[in-house]
């Protein structure tokens, strides 16, 4: 008899997927077309009970092939329109599922079995607790939020009841354990708002003594002097760090992402967790003695509230940051920067430049294609800059491009673009780097 359950079982699922997703999809499509909400729902009840039928026929339950139907719809490209039309009916049917589920519950067997049950419930909540925060680190998540998502996810899921139901229909499990795994189930999604409270609240505690241990203190950056500020820790914020450490020139580096402020102390670098936008932590970092600071964070926002921090509270520290597009760069130059680098323009060149050089151009040609480029467009840039300067009637920076003051004179070839764009730069205030050109 189990045997049997079990190829009955086994039998519709594998052709189910993708023979339903075949005829589900085009078939969703033609209604669709049609533009009849009516219809659209009408056909989303017929693929469930149509499905609830063929499991029944083939020996298994409804609910069963209920929750299949689900898992069909939810891979198709209608699944927001299924999940809209079923809404307002929602709490109701789940309310019913629930009722059916706590009349097959005896609270005398809960009673008579409490040490068991409250076993089985300490064993479900500690086990998938303990798997999720050790599976959470491979996956990127921190060990403190893998350990809140064990909590939430601890408790037991619906689709229990319906799998516990179909394992005591087959014989699998006798009668009394299904029982006693109803109860074990049911009380931990009963206990799912407490998990949910105590995950935040020790969340909360660990985390802002994490925080606190991650911050930068005023002693740690005291012995600092003419050190480099690096506002976010992300991909262009390591490379510069890499650069810096490997010349030995000081810097410090702050992030509020926790996960790369860990992955620089664990390298033993100076990172920091901190809101670059914050005077009190500008100043924990040694501002008022920097050289200078480099804002490479991941929005134009956040760029903008560093730049605008650092220019009140320490103007003296020249600030060099990256833009999104020109029209971030112009808004960071009227905030304070003195070096507005365009994030597109060096990767663009050093690409065109593998590309002419991929089509048989000699290097010397490449590199003139790049420089004659690389000059035109920061003239433009610093034209705008200009403009922009002018426009709002302050001072005149002309910070847009690399931070280089244009001349009347340049136009006519002697200024700071053609020196860089003939390669005389070598670093970012001198007209930052040139693209490599291969040989």
């Amino acid at each position: 008899m189990m045997g049997e359950k079990l190829t009955l079982f086994s039998f519709p699922l594998p052709p189910l997927f993708p023979g339903g997703r075949a005829i589900v999809r085009p078939f969703y499509r033609r209604i669709a077309d049609t533009g009849n909400a009516d219809v659209f729902a009408a056909t989303t009840l017929l693929v469930v009970l149509g499905t609830s039928v063929l499991t029944q026929l083939a020996g298994l339950s409804l609910a069963l092939g209920a929750f299949l139907a689900g898992l069909l719809l939810a891979e198709t490209e209608f699944a927001l329109q299924v999940e809209s039309d079923i809404a307002p009916y929602k709490g109701l049917l789940m309310g019913l599922f629930f009722m059916t589920v706590g009349m097959e519950i005896s609270v005398g067997l809960f009673f008579a079995r409490m040490r068991v049950i409250v076993g089985g419930i300490a064993l479900l909540l500690a086990g998938k607790a303990a798997v999720m925060a050790a599976v959470g680190p491979m996956f990127g998540l921190s060990r403190l939020v893998a350990a809140r998502a064990g909590l939430l996810l601890a408790s037991g899921g619906e689709f229990a009841f319906v799998a516990f139901g179909e394992a005591q229909a087959a014989g699998i499990l006798p009668a009394p354990v299904v029982q006693e795994l109803f109860l074990v189930v049911a009380l931990t999604m009963a206990l799912t708002p407490l998990l949910a409270e105590l995950g935040s609240r020790a969340g909360k505690a660990l985390g802002s003594t994490d925080m606190k241990a991650l911050a930068p203190s005023e002693g740690e950056a005291g012995a600092l002097r003419g050190h480099v500020i690096i506002a976010g820790f992300g991909r262009v914020g390591q490379i510069i760090a890499q650069l810096l450490a490997e010349r030995l020139i000081p810097f410090v580096a702050v992030d509020v992402r926790v996960d790369r402020v860990q992955s620089g102390k664990d390298l033993d670098l100076p990172v920091y967790f901190g809101d670059a936008g914050s005077a009190a932590v500008l100043h924990s970092l040694g501002a008022e003695r920097a050289a200078c600071a480099v804002i490479t964070l991941d929005t134009p926002g956040a760029n903008y509230r560093s730049v605008w921090a650092l220019n009140k509270h320490f103007p003296h520290v020249r600030t060099y940051v990256r833009a999104h597009d020109v029209d971030h760069g112009l808004n960071l130059e009227k905030a304070g920067a003195t070096a507005v680098v365009p994030e597109t323009l060096e990767p663009s060149l050093q690409l065109a430049s593998a590309v002419l050089a991929e089509l048989s151009m000699p290097p010397e040609e490449v590199q003139a294609a790049i420089a004659a480029f690389r000059k035109s467009h920061l003239a433009e840039l610093q034209a705008m800059s200009k403009t922009a300067g002018e426009e709002a009637g302050g001072k005149e920076r002309f910070s847009l491009g690399y931070g280089y003051t244009v001349d009347d004179d340049d136009e006519e070839g002697g200024g700071n673009v053609e020196s860089y764009a003939e390669g005389g730069g070598n670093g970012v205030g001198d007209g930052g780097m040139t693209s490599p050109v291969p040989a």
